[in-house]
């Protein structure tokens, strides 16, 4: 575990909000020089802290309309019966997420849809598909656009 004081807080911060923030704009915003930011922003790196830039995808702009959230219950348990449901769900772009989760349930997934129909044809012809999967229960996520807190 690497030690962080607020400053690094505050670099982590504002790097989640804008991953491609100038150096001279981050120090600015948390109150360093820049070289002394610099610095501290290679040291998050450098120990894994920060392991990369990715950008934010707008869902609306592709045409996503729909989010929901997908429990899935596996009747094939162990290294067989996940393989095979990691190996399908690897194969849509639809699920952004997916979250091996304790509990009733095995496997936790975000999904992406353009409307309802094309969610009840993702759930019945993809995920019911998969031959590991028992069971699955879909929540519409109500404010998709506040879901990277």
């Amino acid at each position: 575990m690497v030690p962080l004081d607020a400053i690094d807080h505050r670099i982590l911060r504002e790097l989640r909000q804008d991953g491609r923030i100038s150096t001279v704009d981050l120090a600015e915003r948390v109150g360093l020089s820049p070289t002394p930011c610099a610095r501290r922003l290679k040291r998050l790196e450098e120990t894994g802290v920060v392991q990369g830039y990715a950008a934010r995808i707008d869902p609306a702009a592709l045409g996503l309309g729909v989010c929901v959230m997908v429990s899935v219950r596996l009747g094939q348990q162990g290294p067989e019966g996940a393989g095979l449901f990691l190996d399908e769900v690897a194969k849509h772009p639809e699920i952004t997420e997916c979250l091996l989760v304790t509990g009733n349930i095995d496997y936790l997934l975000r999904v992406w849809v353009k409307d309802i129909a094309a969610l009840r044809e993702f759930i019945s012809n993809v995920l019911q598909s998969i031959p590991s999967v028992a069971e699955t229960s879909t929540m519409v996520v109500l404010n998709p656009d506040e879901t990277n807190l």
